[in-house]
């Protein structure tokens, strides 16, 4: 019995032995982490969740958001994480829910979340969420922004008139057809297509402009097809609103030996020899910008953010200097008029929303 209790008794001391000696770890086994009664260091990152109804990897809408958050992480500190619903609808709530109770910010890219943003919003209320290429006012913790993506497409519209009537590319004859594919009939899209169409009847009201739906933006194929149709009717010049879907038009003009208008980033570097220009639109510095302001306590709160030209929230992009250029310097200083007289004025440029 003796034998026993002495035995117990050196047990019960080297367990409280080893209690006294160890640390707190975290879940990765860091050690030295403050024991609850301790005070936590204070973290003032601002953490911003991006939030994609598609995916990283389009060259165009959501790789440009990507870009804005990227290099906010870089000149602002902020940390970031990418929830990707890849167009699955039921993904849209969780998705948001995940980010918003990861982030302070959280910026929100797709049409399709038009209605998701606007509940969780009022049940994170001390989230920021910026949601792009939409209108919605008085929801303290939301802020839209909205492009204007008609005053860019009057651009890309004259461009493509230009070259298809003064024949500067080889192979296009005076057909005065131009076409355009856009990823769904919405209206952030008709918005696209009543510019792209006023452009071209600015440079020449005998220019037919016609334009198909692949209604889809993350099917290559569809946009492929649409562009093949449009070529074989004659349109020598095909610009793509549709986001991944539109690679297809890229690779229907290479192999038929036409030409296309890029869009949302510079897409020159996807195939400079048949890429003659791109319709940008900024998603990238809206999303930058307005986090800074958020940091910045400098952005009216529940309100739209606009960007249009006088914003430099869209433009026409050539590609690199080593790029051919196929818009000649006439062509670029006549749509820099034009875009002056837009800024103005002077140009009314038609919306489709």
């Amino acid at each position: 019995m003796k034998k026993k209790f002495i035995i117990l008794l050196a047990v019960m001391l080297m367990v409280s032995g080893a209690l006294v000696g160890c640390k707190k770890t975290d879940d990765s086994g860091a050690k030295d982490v403050p024991a609850a009664n301790d005070t936590p260091a204070v973290d003032d990152v601002t953490k911003v969740g991006l939030v994609l109804a598609g995916g990283l990897g389009d060259r165009s809408f959501y790789d440009s958001s990507h870009e804005g958050v990227e290099q906010a992480k870089k000149d602002l500190g902020i940390e970031y994480k990418v929830y990707e619903c890849r167009n699955d609808a039921s993904l849209l709530n969780d998705q948001l829910v995940q980010a918003s109770q990861y982030a302070s910010i959280v910026a929100v890219v797709g049409h399709e979340f038009y209605d998701a943003v606007q509940e969780i919003a009022e049940e994170f209320p001390e989230v920021s969420y910026i949601y792009v290429d939409n209108e919605i006012e008085g929801i303290d913790n939301l802020i839209t922004v909205s492009y204007a993506e008609n005053e860019g497409s009057f651009l890309a519209g004259a461009l493509a008139a230009m070259l298809t009537t003064e024949t500067s590319i080889e192979g296009i004859d005076e057909n005065k057809l131009v076409g355009m594919v856009g990823g769904r009939d919405i209206p952030v899209i008709r918005n696209f297509q009543a510019g792209y169409e006023a452009g071209a009847k600015y440079i020449d009201p005998e220019v037919e402009v016609k334009t198909l739906f692949a209604e889809d933006f993350e099917d290559p194929a569809k946009g492929k097809e649409n562009a093949t149709t449009l070529y074989s009717m004659g349109a020598y010049i095909v610009f793509q609103v549709a986001g991944k879907t539109g690679e297809g038009v890229f690779e229907a003009a290479k192999e038929m030996g036409k030409y296309a208008i890029g869009v949302d980033t510079d897409q020159r570097h996807i195939n400079p020899d048949v890429i003659v220009a791109s319709m940008v639109k900024k998603v990238g510095k809206s999303i930058y910008e307005t986090i800074e302001n958020i940091q910045n306590d400098k952005i009216e709160k529940g309100k739209v953010v606009y960007y249009g030209l006088s914003q430099d929230g869209v433009e026409m992009g050539y590609g690199t200097d080593d790029m051919a250029q196929f818009a000649t310097e006439d062509m670029k200083a006549k749509l820099e008029d034009i875009k002056a007289k837009i800024i103005s004025g002077e140009i009314k440029v038609p919306t489709g929303k």
